[in-house]
């Protein structure tokens, strides 16, 4: 085989370790020893002289010789011992059988290791050999202890070093170094000694470089040894000077070096005080030389004022000798008389406070008794020890300015009235830029008094802008070149810039400059108008130069802090109801990014504060404080020293706010401040409104121009003389099918030809054309022939293009493929005509009608039914046969939601106008595609069968006489006749849950139907039977009133919601809420009464109103009244409620069920409970049945079981735990109202939640934290779902956490399709808090536990799909329902999501959650109704998903579902029903702003 490059650079390595390892063993090796390096797999690698000549035989390859096979003859065998894990074995050998003269041998075997590879050494020693070895190691094992003894004993530290790092040391190395020795081993020297320090000066690092080289790089030889000085820093930050000797050592001709350090602190401390009192006194020396050659006066003083030294020119200043002053008194010679003690006692203060003044002037005595001034500095002079033994001054003549000085001080006491009264800044400096005079209007001006002028140079007032070009134009006036003006900028006191304009010139003596006089004219105002003006134009340029919002609002900032301080700001907006305050823009030095508020509800904050007020504001701290005393805002955060406020205006309507503040300078502002911010702000909302409007209009045009090329329908434009102006694909498509060639812009459509003849004549289109061109809408059908010859069918709209004057110069044209539609009426009416004869003798009434409720079949029958020939109700509206019409839209919505009904009571009118009882069966027509056709059904005259029923209630009359004894004998057989009716249901229980086909189920689901039926009306029966037979117990409990009423509403609420009713409950305060009574029989009652309000109310409302009207302490009367706005009862009828087997239509054409027992069993059930019942109605207008039940207050103790009792904990829905081990998850979700049921069921249980709203925001928290699981909703804006996954993924790798598809994608070849795209799980909105705790317990959990899991996902994804088919149906009915006005959604709300929601966060928090999708949905629709409108549908994708997504969250099944077949017929190109999709859509919203509030009553 091959050897591959990198296999020979493995072996060379091999052998060259190999190689090392023979020498270190033959060293240590007896004389005549033969040695084998072998590799683990017993072959050679090397091996010693002795080693060849004891083998070499001359018939084996050294390079793939095995040691087992060449010595065969050893005992015990190589080959046995070869792999043992001991580290030494030891055996015999009895030499080669070919060898002249056999030796007995001793072999060992051994494994060695070096840099991490594996040896085996095979050792062969002569017997003889034996003795010298031992003596050889007994003297090796002597000299190691010795070396390690002197080794371990030396005083100093002693590292031995192999290329740089440390492979031994002594224990005093530890001590020193400070650092344990097994760290100490095989690390580089330089983590000890390291080179680079940031404290030594760039000489020194360069020397402590050579040294480093000399430690470790210089080439030494052997025993040749260098020095070196050393400072180090150890761990417990002790400095120590060090000396190291470095020492060339070999070992096994392997070089090393000998690092000796030597701690030599003490030492050096010694010898350095007399080199640094050495230094000092040359130092003082050489400062003394220097001052000898300048002229400057020099003095030094010691702590008595005593002098101690002068150079040449203060003797010669003063005219003194050197003699004449050394040691004696300075203050005594040469201050004047009346300020030698206050200077004397300066002096000696100066000293014991050890605080110099830098400089002064002062006057002195010369010998010839001149005064003389001096500007003096001074500086102590200090011993070796840092102790003050003197003060040295140094001084320079200024006698000759100071004369001058005081001449211009005569002028200034003449010129400051003057000057002080001028409103310029007018000041004398000097050529040193100290001020000699000021005025009264530049002490105002900057704020600096006269204390402060003293100390001030002209430096410390200028800009630093600005100081270079002063400094410039004053040395060139100094030079005698004339300044004509300058300009600058002084800062006040406090720091603010005023800028200045002025003149400036200069005073000359003897040929010198002497002084500058400046007048500077303040034109700070000026300034800030100018820039006021250009950051007002700039801001007004921003709407159209920015390229959005994110850059208008930094824009904004920037051009805000060219005129006033802007560290601190921040931009909030409101919407026109003043609901919510959104931070579009916030700055602040306290606020990270993460702590930074985007959106808060409209509170009482400063924002809110100002944006109510309509006004601006300054305000200090003390102002805000003030505010909140009296309740005008509430603080929090941390709190400014200076705050300015304006609103935001558009007009007369306030947008938002923008503030400025400062957390450290309180006069950072000036009230000017806030009348600049107040008059850019009017600007600055400009520019936000314009920016946010051309945002508003550049994504209606997006949205316009995606639903002009969407959808399945052809849409153009012509001119008034038909000249093609637009046209989308679909036009251009069918154009081309039709005359073979695209169409093009201006193309006459009045000229065009077809090379097929049509139905339609060109003429026939241009007569179309010119009535919609007169301002008259067309609508029409037609049939096109195609190329291919096929016919189709369009449904076609031209309407005018009206301008804003009314004016028209185009036409719209819009046209709908109805072939199939078209077809199907077509097969209908042939169908119809051949089974007419069917019917012709039909002894039942046969019916068929159209979409529009049409009667368009009838058979004969009609004629002696109702007197109508069949000719003539062809056509008619099925409306004129019904006596009451409310009763065909009853049987119209019940076949939209049932699809087909049974026995539907109602009355039909004959053509002579008398009422017919009749019985109907019938059920919907649809086409293929599910789309409705019409009614078919089949009417029954029960005339005769009433008549029955008559006859029938007589004889129950005369039953009754012998109620009591049937009741007796009911209530005994109680038992027999449940056990038997028990039976059967159970049966039909188990028998629906075995395998039945189809037609199986159906009868199994009506004998269940059926059973439940006929148990209710038993146990009514029975129950009347119990109450007369005086065998009824109560069972009295304590009993929560408010639970009570909320399970009646949640029983009843959807029937409520099916009638379009509005049903609410209350009860008074003064009612005690927990009461003692048999709370099944107080539900009975409410059940029964509530359910007849609902049955008997077709509009209105249904209310349930509970008091308590009487109290003795002890028991109380509460009376429960049931108010429905239903049919009402009339005073006859009145008498005969509460009577048993009574009902009030007992007509063959009643319209409304039941046993008649109800009210009887209630008012037996009232009576029991203490009370009573009775009735209010007027016929018409409603009724209201109460009544009225005795019973006591809980107490404390009961009240505590009650509440526990109603605890939750009997869902049939899987129980969800809480998590053992807390869950860090990152929720990713771009619809805040999915993010906060999402985030609540995930806190409930037990996941530490982070939320991101988009994929950058996902990946940036992805990869800087680390998450047990990612929940990644799939369609999000910026960034999709998948392709976030795929990033996190790529950067993190192995460390990604499982990323789980959380979306309203609901299809399981959705969830196959994200698996492989790479997300590692599924889970299908709405979620549900077991499966996301399946979910994290399935990657949390072992393999087991997941397997357990995963079946119920696919269940949940096919129960999905089961859901998507049975939608589709349910949308097909509600389509029906749109063409009437009476629009109504079953089961519009999963009222398991309310509970769930309500079980998360409470109630309020559950009904928030509808609120904030009603203001969110609502102008979505708006804007995607404009795009609908202009056939733009791929614009309102992103508003179906969203709408979608929340849909499912919020268990708005119906119309999520049909948000979701309108994404999915736009994503897959299908147009033809996305306009009537969209206005049910319309219609199911409609209805939900309607109606989910009732949900929550």
């Amino acid at each position: 085989m091959p050897i591959k490059d990198n296999q020979i650079t493995q072996l060379t390595d091999i052998l060259t370790l190999a190689e090392q390892i023979l020498g270190l063993v033959a060293a240590v090796s007896a004389p005549g020893t033969a040695i084998f390096i072998c590799s683990p797999e017993g072959i050679i690698l090397t091996q010693n002289e002795q080693a060849t000549a004891l083998l070499h035989t001359g018939n084996y390859d050294q390079d793939s010789a095995d040691i087992r096979e060449l010595l065969p003859n050893v005992t015990p065998p190589l080959a046995s011992v070869w792999n043992e894990l001991s580290a030494s074995i030891s055996g015999t050998y009895a030499g080669a059988q070919d060898t002249a003269s056999e030796k007995p041998f001793t072999y060992h075997l051994s494994s060695l290791f070096l840099e991490g590879q594996e040896f085996k050494c095979v050792r062969l020693e002569p017997l003889s050999s034996l003795t010298v070895q031992t003596e050889l190691q007994t003297k090796l094992t002597e000299t190691q202890n010795k070396y390690q003894a002197l080794f371990e004993a030396s005083g100093d530290a002693i590292l031995l070093l192999d290329n740089k790092y440390i492979i031994d040391c002594n224990n005093q190395a530890a001590t020193l170094l400070g650092y344990p020795r097994k760290e100490i081993i095989n690390s580089p020297l330089w983590k000890f000694l390291p080179v680079h320090n940031t404290g030594l000066f760039s000489g020194e690092h360069e020397d402590r470089q050579l040294k480093a080289q000399i430690l470790t790089d210089k080439e030494l030889l052997p025993g040749q040894t260098e020095v070196v000085e050393w400072t180090m820093v150890r761990p417990d930050e002790a400095e120590l000077e060090l000396q190291i000797t470095v020492t060339a050592t070999q070992q096994n001709n392997k070089a090393y070096r000998q690092i000796l350090l030597r701690d030599v602190t003490a030492t050096k401390q010694e010898v350095a005080i007399p080199q640094r009192e050495k230094v000092l006194r040359e130092s003082v020396k050489h400062f003394r030389q220097f001052l000898s050659k300048i002229e400057l006066a020099y003095i030094s003083l010691d702590l008595e004022g005593k002098i101690i030294y002068v150079n040449n020119y203060f003797l010669d200043y003063t005219n003194y000798n050197r003699e004449e002053i050394i040691g004696l008194d300075f203050f005594d010679i040469f201050v004047p008389g009346a300020e030698r003690w206050e200077r004397r006692q300066n002096y000696f203060d100066m000293i014991r406070s050890k605080s110099i003044t830098s400089y002064n002037e002062r006057d002195i005595e010369t010998k010839l008794g001149l005064v003389k001034t001096l500007r003096w500095q001074r500086m102590f002079d200090f011993d070796e020890n840092g102790n003050i033994i003197g003060v040295t001054h140094l001084g320079r003549d200024i006698t000759d300015k100071k004369t001058a000085m005081e001449a211009l001080r005569d002028n200034k006491s003449r010129l400051q009235d003057i000057f002080d009264n001028a409103h310029d800044l007018i000041q004398n400096i000097s050529i040193d830029n100290k001020f000699i005079f000021v005025n009264k209007a530049w002490k105002e001006k900057l704020g600096y008094d006269d204390f402060d002028i003293e100390r001030l140079t002209l430096n410390d007032i200028v800009h630093p802008y600005y100081k270079a070009k002063l400094i410039y134009q004053l040395r060139n006036l100094y030079k005698g070149e004339h300044v004509n003006k300058i300009e600058t900028v002084f800062l006040t006191k406090t720091g603010k810039p005023v800028h200045l304009i002025g003149s400036i010139n200069c005073t000359w003596q003897n040929g010198k400059p002497v002084l500058s006089r400046a007048i500077l004219h303040d034109i700070t105002d000026r300034i800030k108008a100018e820039r006021l003006q250009k950051v007002y134009y700039s801001i007004a340029n921003l709407a159209i130069s920015s390229k959005d919002l994110h850059s208008l609002y930094g824009a904004i900032h920037r051009e805000l802090s060219k005129i006033i301080e802007t560290n601190n700001i921040y931009i909030a907006l409101c919407d026109d109801e003043k609901t919510t305050l959104q931070f579009v823009y916030y700055v602040d030095q306290f606020k990270t990014e993460g702590q930074q508020i985007e959106e808060r509800p409209f509170s009482n904050g400063m924002p809110e504060y100002i944006i109510n007020t309509g006004k601006p504001a300054y305000l200090l701290r003390e102002d805000i404080l003030e505010l909140e005393r009296e309740g005008l805002l509430q603080l929090e955060g941390k709190l400014p020293e200076v705050m300015l406020c304006s609103p935001l205006s558009v007009g007369e309507r306030i947008i938002g706010i923008i503030a400025v503040q400062d957390y450290k300078k309180p006069d950072i502002y000036v009230n000017s401040d806030i009348e600049i911010l107040h008059f850019i702000s009017n600007q600055v909302a400009l520019a936000i409104e314009r920016k946010r409007n051309e945002v508003q209009i550049n994504n209606q045009n997006a949205r316009l121009k995606a639903i002009f090329e969407s959808g399945s329908h052809q849409i153009w434009s012509v001119d008034k003389e038909s000249r093609l102006t637009s046209f989308n694909q679909n036009y251009a498509t069918a154009f081309y099918k039709r005359h073979g060639h695209m169409p093009q812009f201006n193309l006459p459509l009045r000229d065009i030809k077809t090379r097929n003849s049509e139905t339609i004549q060109v003429e026939e289109w241009n007569a179309y054309y010119e009535q919609a061109l007169n301002g008259f809408p067309q609508h029409f059908e037609v049939d096109l022939t195609q190329l291919d010859g096929s016919t189709i069918w369009r449904e076609v709209y031209l309407n005018p293009i009206y301008l804003e004057d009314g004016s028209f110069d185009e036409i719209s044209g819009m046209a709908q493929d109805i072939t199939e539609k078209k077809l199907s009426r077509l097969a209908l009416a042939k169908e119809e005509e051949k089974f007419r004869s069917i019917f012709e003798s039909f002894q039942d009434l046969y019916y068929r009608t159209d979409e529009e409720n049409n009667v368009v079949l009838m058979s004969p029958s009609v004629q002696e039914m109702l007197g109508y020939e069949p000719e003539e109700v062809i056509g008619m509206p099925a409306t004129g046969f019904y006596a009451y019409p409310e009763e065909l839209l009853d049987l119209t919505r019940k076949l939209k939601h049932e699809g087909s009904i049974r026995n539907f009571e109602t009355n039909l009118v004959s053509k002579s106008g008398a009422i017919i009882p009749f019985l109907i069966n019938a059920h919907l027509l649809k086409d293929k595609a599910g789309n409705h056709l019409g009614i078919e059904g089949v009417g029954r005259d029960m005339t005769e069968l009433k008549q029955t029923q008559t006859e029938l209630i007589r004889a129950k009359e005369v039953a009754e006489s012998s109620l009591q004894a049937k009741t007796l004998f009911l209530a005994n057989m109680s038992h027999e006749l449940r056990t038997p009716m028990n039976g059967i249901i159970g049966m039909i229980d188990l028998l629906h849950g075995t395998e039945t086909s189809e037609e199986q189920s159906e009868y199994i689901d009506t004998l269940r139907k059926s059973s439940a039926a006929l148990l209710a009306i038993l146990n009514d029966i029975l129950d009347l039977s119990k109450i007369q037979a005086g065998k009824l117990q109560l069972n009295e409990t304590g009993v929560d009133l408010y639970y009570a009423l909320e399970k009646i509403h949640s029983l009843f609420t959807n029937r409520a919601n099916l009638k379009d009713l509005e049903f609410s409950y209350s009860i008074t305060p003064h009612t005690p809420r927990y009461i003692i009574t048999d709370e099944t029989r107080l539900l009975q009652i409410l059940s029964n009464l509530t359910s007849n309000a609902i049955k008997f109310t077709n509009a209105g409302k249904v209310t349930i109103h509970i008091n308590s009207i009487s109290s003795d302490g002890e028991m109380y009367t509460i009376m429960f009244r049931i108010k429905d706005s239903g049919i009402g009862i009339t005073d006859d009828d009145k008498k005969l409620l509460f009577t048993n087997f009574t009902q009030l239509d007992n007509t063959s054409t009643k319209t409304f069920g039941g046993t008649g027992l109800g009210l009887a069993i209630s008012k037996q059930l009232s009576e029991l409970l203490g009370g009573e019942i009775g009735v209010e109605s007027v016929y018409g207008q409603g009724s209201t049945f109460w009544f009225t039940i005795r019973c006591l207050a809980a107490n404390a103790r009961e009240i505590e079981e009650i509440i526990k009792g109603n605890e939750p904990g009997g869902k049939t829905q899987p129980s969800t735990s809480v998590l053992e081990e807390e869950a860090y998850v990152l929720l990713v979700d771009d619809n805040s109202i999915n993010q906060k049921v999402a985030q609540k069921l995930l806190t409930k249980i037990g996941c530490r939640v982070e939320l991101a709203s988009n994929g950058f925001e996902a990946i940036d928290k992805a990869i800087s934290n680390t998450y047990d699981l990612i929940f990644m909703d799939i369609q999000m804006p910026e960034m999709d779902g998948v392709e976030a996954t795929g990033h996190i993924k790529n950067q993190l790798g192995s460390k990604c956490p499982p990323i789980v598809a959380m979306t309203a994608y609901s299809m399981k070849d959705d969830a196959e399709k994200f698996m492989a795209q790479g997300l590692d799980d599924y889970v299908s909105k709405p979620v549900k808090a077991y499966d996301l705790f399946s979910i994290i317990q399935k990657w949390k959990a072992a393999e087991t536990e997941a397997e357990l899991i995963e079946p119920i996902e696919v269940q949940t994804a096919e129960t999905t799909t089961e859901t998507e088919e049975k939608s589709h149906e349910e949308i097909q009915v509600e389509e029906l329902a749109s063409s009437n006005d009476a629009f109504t959604v079953d089961n519009f709300i999963d009222t398991e999501i309310i509970d769930q929601l309500a079980q998360l966060g409470g109630k309020d928090f559950a009904l928030q959650l509808f609120i904030d999708f009603e203001e969110e949905a609502e102008p979505l629709l708006e804007e995607a109704k404009k795009d609908v409108e202009t056939k733009q549908y791929d614009n309102i994708l992103s508003t179906l998903h969203q709408m979608k997504g929340t849909g499912f969250t919020l268990g708005l099944n119906p119309l999520a579902e049909l948000v979701k077949k309108m994404e999915h017929d736009i994503r897959q190109g299908i147009y033809t029903e996305v306009d009537q999709d969209f206005k049910l859509l319309e219609k199911h919203f409609t209805y939900y702003k309607k109606n989910y509030r009732n949900k929550f009553i």
